[in-house]
């Protein structure tokens, strides 16, 4: 008789043993199913929530290294600036898709209204001088923040590159400060350089000198990031309130006018105030001190990014990527991550003994059978064949059965621990100081990101874990097998 023929034969003929194996490889199965199930969603949602904390990296002081070397070290200690060279330098590696670096400045206007968000329902105080509007300098013509689509263009052009390397007085302003000030494209309008000193006597800062800072609006932009007011975070709401109002008076224009005004401020400031002239007296005075942004091709390339970038740094510099956020925002998916990982090794390696038991104590209980069909004849190759076709039939009905009732196991264990852990963290977005990695993310974002799915690679991967799980634990049982004497068994 064909073995294939007699492997289905035996599963038939044998129903109990095959009901208990499948009920083995069933309950086995539900466990290798529903680690594998929240191991794909955890994966997905750290996928999800690194997209959309995007590919932002930029470089800065390791304040943690840095609060670790004592304080004698300390007063000796030399920073090294990062320089325009080393900037650049690491904008030409493969992973960046581009890159800038800026400084910035803040002004007043006495003919320049800023503005202000009517639907924060409070009105603004401002203590000392009024400073309502950001001079940002960039380097990169297309400007950055619209490449990003922090914001869009809705009126005029970006720079030249001529404008950027002569630092001429174009500049982009949004929307909304525009229309508050009847301003449009080709107009121009005045800011102030006022350089204050501080007065000990009366506690307040004196305006001693001023120049007239005229700029002509080349565009106008429109930001993109949309303000979301809920009951529950006020604070957070404030604050992306606050955001949005800065950047409505934040005003694109050339390093080169940052520069140049920071300059003649430092200076000013140096002749009317004798003392801190006499302090600063022998310092090199360098008005460059760029904050730079790289945007990598894709989240994946952060890690491979750091590691190169890091050796070419100075002492205590190191790189700060959006996607490092990621663990303090989503402490729920790696929990479960964690976890499933334990119950998917678990459960492989109780598979692989368990199962390997039951079809070990199966096939001495067919010792004598076993031994007849080697006495006349029969191939020990086919005899494997037969074993293997009894044990692997029972365990694809066993998987597939698993397969849903896995899934289900997970949707459930996933919404009860999500549950929890919502409970205990309403919040897991943070504010980071660096521009171009603002972090908004709340609760429902990693919530709504995390999805137990039924889909194709799931699947797959469970049948591939599954069955090389159960094929594993049948080796021993072969090996038994291979060992059998007929001779011994049939006297």
């Amino acid at each position: 008789m064909n073995f294939i023929k007699r492997g289905f034969l035996g599963i038939t003929r044998k129903k109990g043993k095959s009901l208990i194996l499948l009920a083995v490889i069933f309950i086995l199965g539900n466990l290798i199913s529903g680690a594998i199930s929240i191991q794909q969603a955890t994966g997905n949602v750290e996928s999800t929530i690194k997209d959309r904390l995007g590919t932002a990296a930029t470089i800065d002081v390791d304040y943690d290294a840095w609060e670790k070397i004592p304080e004698d070290e300390l007063e000796e200690l030399e920073m090294e600036d990062v320089s325009v060279n080393l900037i650049k330098q690491i904008g030409e590696l493969s992973y960046v898709k581009y890159y800038d670096y800026s400084m910035s400045t803040w002004m007043g206007s006495e003919n320049l209204e800023s503005y202000q968000d009517q639907d924060l329902g409070v009105e603004m105080m401002v203590e000392g001088p009024s400073m309502d509007f950001r001079l940002k300098g960039i380097n990169y013509a297309p400007v950055i923040d619209f490449e990003e689509e922090k914001a869009e263009l809705t009126d005029g052009r970006v720079f030249t590159a001529d404008e950027i390397e002569n630092g001429t007085s174009a500049a982009i302003i949004s929307q909304k400060l525009a229309e508050q000030n009847n301003l449009a494209v080709g107009d121009t309008f005045t800011l102030d350089n006022n350089v204050y000193i501080y007065d000990f006597n009366t506690g307040e800062e004196d305006l001693v000198t001023s120049r007239d800072v005229v700029l002509e609006v080349i565009g106008l932009f429109e930001p993109k990031s949309v303000k979301q007011e809920t009951e529950e975070d006020s604070q957070s709401d404030m604050m992306i309130f606050t955001d949005d109002i800065d950047y409505q008076n934040t005003i694109y224009v050339s390093n080169e006018v940052v520069i140049e005004e920071s300059k003649y401020n430092w200076e000013e400031s140096l002749k009317a105030d004798k003392e801190l002239a006499e302090m600063m007296k022998g310092e090199e005075d360098s008005f460059e001190y760029y904050q730079p942004i790289y945007y990598l091709n894709n989240p994946e390339d952060s890690e491979a990014f750091t590691e190169e970038v890091k050796p070419l740094l100075p002492e205590l510099y190191t790189v700060i990527s959006a996607s490092d956020q990621y663990e303090d925002i989503a402490g729920p998916m790696e929990s479960m991550s964690k976890l499933s990982k334990y119950v998917l090794l678990v459960a492989v390696v109780a598979t692989i003994l368990i199962a390997g038991l039951v079809v070990l104590l199966f096939l001495r209980d067919r010792k004598r059978e076993l031994g007849i069909y080697l006495s006349l004849g029969e191939k020990r190759s086919r005899v494997v064949g037969q074993i293997l076709i009894e044990v692997m039939v029972v365990a694809i009905v066993g998987i597939t059965l698993s397969l849903f009732s896995g899934h289900l196991l997970a949707q459930q264990v996933s919404d009860t621990m999500m549950e929890a852990d919502d409970n205990q963290n309403e919040f897991y977005g943070g504010y980071v100081i660096y521009e171009g990695m603002e972090n908004h993310l709340t609760t429902d974002d990693v919530l709504a990101s995390y999805e137990v799915s039924l889909n194709s690679s799931y699947i797959l991967v469970f049948y591939g874990v599954g069955l090389l799980t159960i094929l594993i634990s049948t080796v021993i049982p072969l090996i038994y097998i291979v060992r059998l004497n007929p001779k011994k068994i049939l006297m």
